[in-house]
């Protein structure tokens, strides 16, 4: 029998609070800079999500000022928590919460990839596009090999740095059916 939701999926299965952590992924920003990358959500429903993802733990406000009477927050998420499901949670879930997840980073990167385009410079930045799959045959100690070495490549670039550009990269691993 599995064990009870875990506060990732409690916190990170809701498709709102999913958008805002892939906007504050690998960088600072403000709550302004949220309502303007997400128009589509109410400011209060907005401001509700990001609060419970503070109380969560993901995210983590990082500076406030004041501005016209008001408070505005700048904002960052530790990226070790957001994006990885470990094995006990796994366990956890059900199989519609794995659907669930999954299409929510589908549907996150049809998004994102949709915003490329529409930008209208895609040509300049081809050069940081790239899609591909591949099939791998490995054991359990092969992927956790994999893992742990791509982690070592990728961590150096995980914070924001003066003259880099943001870009996501994705991994999906699939046992072949």
């Amino acid at each position: 029998m599995a064990e009870s939701p875990t506060p990732v999926l409690d916190v990170l299965l809701h498709p709102i609070r999913w958008r805002i952590a892939q906007r504050v992924l690998g960088r600072e920003v403000t709550t302004t800079d949220l309502k303007r990358d997400l128009p589509d959500i109410p400011a209060t429903t907005l401001y509700r999500h990001v609060a419970a993802l503070i109380d969560a733990g993901y995210l983590t406000v990082v500076r406030e000022r004041k501005i016209r009477g008001t408070t505005e927050r700048t904002l960052s998420l530790d990226q070790t928590k957001v994006g990885r499901i470990d094995e006990r949670e796994a366990r956890a879930m059900t199989p519609e919460q794995h659907r669930q997840a999954f299409l929510l980073l589908l549907t996150g990167l049809a998004a994102d990839f949709d915003r490329a385009v529409e930008r209208g410079d895609l040509e300049a930045r081809l050069p940081q596009l790239g899609y591909s799959q591949l099939a791998l045959y490995v054991g359990p100690e092969d992927l956790d090999a994999i893992r742990d070495g791509v982690n070592a490549v990728i961590e150096p670039h995980l914070s924001e740095a003066p003259g880099k550009d943001r870009v996501t990269l994705s991994f999906i691993a699939l046992p072949d059916v």
